[in-house]
């Protein structure tokens, strides 16, 4: 049954995939250098709060459909009768995305974190937070999107 609908559930898939780490990519190259041009420390550190929190809310419906699109097209792909290699591939696709979604929540909560410090005019450890999240988190995000997309082609290939 899912066979009919695999193309419309790889399609999602893949701009799911598009939408997260082409997000990020755009977030610490184009975004964040534009916000930290902000002369007053205080309205910095809000901005970026308040993008991260928008960033966060669009980027959950796509992390979602990631997720069940990936599921759906393991259970429907017939890998069982392929090499080894996909196998390996499929399993490594699915410890990367558990991988990425946990370092997502965990930078959401870091941003939720962030605000509430800057509520309370702890305004460095907000900065160290907003930091944290877009130096470290998103770039080990847009690295292991980058070999699961990597992973995704190579069994789509094979």
């Amino acid at each position: 049954m899912l066979d009919e609908y695999l193309g419309l559930i790889l399609t999602l898939h893949i701009l799911s995939a598009i939408i997260w780490i082409g997000g990020m990519i755009t977030f610490i190259f184009s975004l964040y250098p534009s916000v930290l041009q902000i002369p007053n420390d205080k309205l910095m550190i809000r901005t970026s709060i308040r993008s991260l929190r928008r960033y966060f809310k669009i980027l959950l419906p796509a992390v979602v459909i990631l997720g069940i699109s990936g599921v759906l097209m393991e259970l429907s792909g017939n890998y069982d009768n392929q090499a080894p290699t996909i196998g390996a591939m499929i399993g490594a696709k699915e410890a990367i995305f558990v991988l990425m979604a946990v370092n997502f929540i965990f930078g959401f909560y870091k941003i939720k974190e962030a605000k509430q410090r800057c509520m309370k005019s702890d305004i460095h450890y907000a900065q160290d937070n907003i930091r944290l999240v877009i130096h470290y988190f998103f770039t080990l995000n847009v690295l292991l999107g980058i070999f699961s997309l990597y992973f995704g082609i190579m069994i789509r290939i094979g």
